[in-house]
């Protein structure tokens, strides 16, 4: 068995932005993390305190792992999604054209990512305009 197993499922649905612009948005599902507690390697060195703890430093691997597990399924589950979506909806349905004064696109994806065992897909509405003349 791996150290850490990790399993994140993605959905894809569409929300709409104050601008009118229908964007992708995501969200995680079936999150799953899997640690071994075997792989686990704690060590305390020092006094006679230390030594004392070592010895129950068996106990402490099931503690460790589940607060790692915990993280890690809290922060795909939820934070991931959080700013994924905070970043597409601040584009606002427009962003500049990186190197290219003044150039922008206008960007909608009025239907949902649609994902295959063979392709992901996105149909991207887009326009490009030079802001100073609309």
């Amino acid at each position: 068995m791996n150290t850490i197993e990790i399993d994140v499922g993605l959905a894809f649905s569409t929300e709409t932005l104050r601008s009118g612009h229908v964007v992708p948005k995501v969200s995680a599902v079936d999150v799953k993390c899997n640690i071994n507690r075997f792989d686990i390697n704690i060590k305390m060195f020092g006094n006679l305190a230390t030594d004392l703890g070592s010895l129950l430093e068996v106990f402490f691997f099931g503690t460790v792992a589940t607060v790692i597990e915990d993280t890690v399924t809290l922060t795909l589950k939820h934070g991931i999604p959080i700013v994924t979506n905070r970043i597409i909806s601040r584009t606002n349905g427009e962003f500049p054209i990186p190197f290219v004064p003044n150039w922008m696109v206008d960007w909608q994806t009025p239907e949902p990512v649609a994902v295959t065992t063979l392709n992901v897909g996105v149909g991207i509405k887009g326009l490009f305009y030079d802001k100073e003349i609309g």
